[in-house]
């Protein structure tokens, strides 16, 4: 990784990030791992040649690009990044029963629970081996937001039948899950380009609030879009009790009306009926704009010729052309 040159001659942004990804994806495969014993390092190999976006470790190259940070470092990042990502899919897809990840078995499907925990733990260490020369502070945030991703999946799992969950707690929750390690990747960027606390924090808010963003835009698309755009049945989590944002809304604005709708209906339309008539979809869709707001807010710390690729990044990953 001495001699990477991660900024392409192109002016197309979609180029880009083609390719950062092959990038990546070369980077991946030429991870060490050892073959033995199999147990182990098949299901990790599985795992690590999967076809995900890149999304997570893509961001960390922009914001690092953006404020120049060492090309081999920044891949160093990037990499222990997608990591702990896919570790905490192996366990998540585990715990939540999950069959297929990436259009192929789930590892614990595909294999076993024990397996999955094992190639789950294998990751998170493989991980932790490619930060050791980087700086204290890198390590040391990259862990304090892998354990807030495990807190995110507590309460999530605390959280699947629990009623009486207000839309703020349900917030917390997702900006755990989901928010913190996006938070993370804009703000590792920042931090090898050394660069001063305050902006290394807006960055890591940029990616929080792109990450609420985009899950409440999950949500909201798992009602109203079509399932080509989310490659997943239609209400699936919110048939099946789970809280989502359009839920909890609906609950906490007539708790009464939403308890007597759900006993009665399971039909995607009737739901769509219910959110629109009720204003539950109009109240949604601002939750979105203002998260996509604070997080184009926490970039004016920088200039505004490095900033434009974050940009184009938000809006392509929240249009789902990613």
């Amino acid at each position: 990784m001495d001699h990477l040159n991660l900024m392409p001659d192109t002016n197309s942004f979609s180029d880009h990030i083609e390719f950062l990804r092959d990038e990546i994806d070369k980077a991946l495969s030429k991870i060490p791992i050892n073959g033995s014993p199999k147990y182990l390092y098949d299901p990790i190999q599985y795992v690590i040649s999967g076809r995900g976006k890149r999304l997570r470790p893509i961001l960390a190259h922009l914001s690092g690009q953006a404020h120049k940070a060492d090309p081999s470092a920044l891949m160093k990042v990037s990499l222990a990044i997608e990591l702990l990502h896919n570790f905490s899919l192996v366990h998540d897809d585990m715990m939540d029963g999950d069959e297929i990840r990436h259009g192929k078995p789930s590892v614990h499907n595909k294999w076993d629970d024990s397996t999955a925990i094992l190639a789950g733990d294998g990751l998170f260490s493989l991980a932790q081996l490619l930060l050791t020369d980087l700086p204290q502070i890198i390590f040391q945030r990259f862990n304090e937001v892998a354990l807030t991703i495990c807190e995110g999946q507590g309460l999530d799992k605390e959280f699947e039948h629990d009623t009486s969950i207000s839309i703020n707690q349900y917030l917390s929750m997702i900006s755990k899950k989901t928010g913190a390690l996006l938070g993370l990747s804009a703000e590792l960027g920042s931090r090898l380009g050394n660069l001063d606390d305050h902006t290394n924090q807006n960055m890591y808010e940029f990616g929080l609030n792109l990450g609420l963003a985009f899950q409440i835009q999950d949500d909201y698309l798992e009602i109203f879009a079509d399932e080509s755009t989310m490659g997943k049945s239609l209400g699936s989590d919110i048939s099946s009790g789970k809280q989502t944002v359009l839920s909890i809304l609906a609950r906490e604005r007539d708790s009464v009306s939403w308890k007597r709708f759900i006993e009665k209906n399971n039909e995607i339309s009737a739901y769509k009926e219910y959110f629109e008539l009720n204003g539950i979809k109009m109240e949604t869709k601002k939750l979105i704009k203002d998260y996509i707001s604070k997080s184009q807010n926490n970039l004016e710390v920088i200039s505004k010729e490095k900033i434009e690729n974050l940009e184009d990044f938000t809006q392509l990953i929240l249009n789902r052309k990613f």
